[in-house]
């Protein structure tokens, strides 16, 4: 890979992490302005719930057609689009003034994240050798969790709820306009090989085919059952425990803050291993006890530690996950924007489907099992990681001296 490429493929990474971000920021605004919303408008919990999903209905109906498309026509193009109704969204949040419009104008917001997280590893494939997707997919994540922390520790300090919107807007036209800007597509120099577009009946026919990547959907599918179980219910189960909501608050943060620190370093540890497979799998099962018993921690330095812990290993999975797909020899950069549109929907589909209609009416009100069902999720995960192929470092030198011996 040439070095000028190399080079534009960090300014790639820029927009990427800029895009995810403006839509993370835009949608976690909306937490610490919950009161004044709902006194403003008139709003049910229920209702504002509601409004504050409303960013993952996209990424739920979307993902596949976006993968599709930008195998088609190129990601330039399609995540311009994502963007721009994102930007279009959070600018007209600013006439919000009732429950549908509100809820109409967070779904738009979340268009690019949806556009953006299908085909973040199609995306980095083209401008990053294999070895360092992983590594450009855990920054991707981490610029996330950054907007989600930002929109969450600063809104408060708004004197408005116009005020707060208008600089989510700000950042929202921003992060579409030096997209359509800045942004290229890879083209095909020398021995650096960016494929042609395939037919979408071929593209969806070569992914549904790859057991690989069902089984790396399912895996993400997991992490993000468990991941809503512990987030959304955390302070809850931390008051019944005695905690006050100020702390509860605090110690939930420690999962957020261990997230952000595992999709940095696990891609960096996956490659000084050589391997990603058994990193995984340790991973899955601390995770999996984290989940189901962390919470249960005495109060205090443990407990936060106990959380963070957990985060890191959530956190850690996921930019190791989204990176096989691309390395898949029977999907590469042809069809990795499809197969990122198909594990994303099953990712999203996880965390909605999983907590709310198997986890919640299982355990109803007992806060115990319900967090002993989100740990069950990350050991499925840890089952399934065992029939995914190793496409570490090592496995690969391992394979290229192998084939040279023969």
């Amino acid at each position: 890979m040439s070095e000028k490429k190399s080079l534009y493929g960090r300014i790639v990474l820029f927009l990427s992490c800029l895009g995810i971000f403006s839509a993370s920021y835009t949608q976690y605004q909306l937490s610490p302005l919950a009161p004044k919303i709902i006194s403003s408008l008139g709003l049910s919990t229920s209702q504002f719930t509601s409004i504050f999903s409303a960013p993952m209905i996209p990424a739920v109906f979307l993902s596949l057609v976006a993968g599709l498309m930008v195998d088609k026509f190129g990601a330039k193009k399609v995540i311009a689009i994502g963007l721009l109704i994102s930007a279009a969204g959070s600018c007209l949040r600013l006439t919000a003034s009732s429950y549908s419009t509100l809820l109409i104008y967070m779904i738009m917001t979340g268009f690019g994240a949806a556009f953006l997280n299908a085909n973040a590893a199609k995306i980095f494939g083209g401008w990053f050798p294999p070895e360092k997707i992983s590594s450009m997919m855990g920054i991707f994540l981490a610029a996330s969790t950054i907007a989600m922390t930002v929109g969450t520790g600063t809104t408060a300090l708004f004197p408005s709820i116009t005020s707060a919107y208008a600089t989510a807007a700000v950042v929202s036209v921003f992060a579409a306009v030096l997209w359509i800007a800045l942004m290229k597509n890879p083209v095909s120099t020398g021995a650096d090989n960016v494929p042609p577009s395939r037919p979408i009946s071929e593209s969806l026919k070569v992914v549904a085919k790859s057991s690989p990547v069902w089984i790396v959907g399912l895996c993400l599918m997991c992490i993000l059952a468990s991941n809503i179980t512990i987030s959304s219910f955390l302070p809850t189960a931390l008051g019944g425990r005695g905690i006050s909501s100020v702390a509860a608050g605090a110690f939930s943060t420690a999962i957020t803050l261990g997230f952000f620190v595992g999709c940095l370093f696990a891609p960096l540890i996956a490659t000084k291993l050589g391997k990603m497979k058994p990193l995984m799998f340790v991973f899955g099962l601390i995770s999996a006890f984290g989940v189901a018993f962390a919470w249960l921690s005495p109060q205090g330095a443990l407990l936060w530690i106990g959380l963070f812990i957990t985060g890191i290993a959530m956190g850690g999975l996921m930019p190791l996950l989204m990176s096989i797909p691309i390395q898949l020899p029977e999907i590469g950069p042809t069809y990795a924007g499809t197969a990122g549109g198909f594990t994303g929907t099953l990712q999203l589909l996880g965390a909605v489907v999983v907590p709310a209609y198997i986890i919640a009416p299982i355990a109803g009100s007992n806060m115990k099992l319900f967090f002993i069902l989100g740990g069950v999720c990350m050991a499925v995960l840890c089952v399934l990681v065992l029939f995914l192929p190793e496409l570490g470092a090592g496995a690969k030198t391992k394979v290229r001296a192998e084939q040279k011996t023969a």
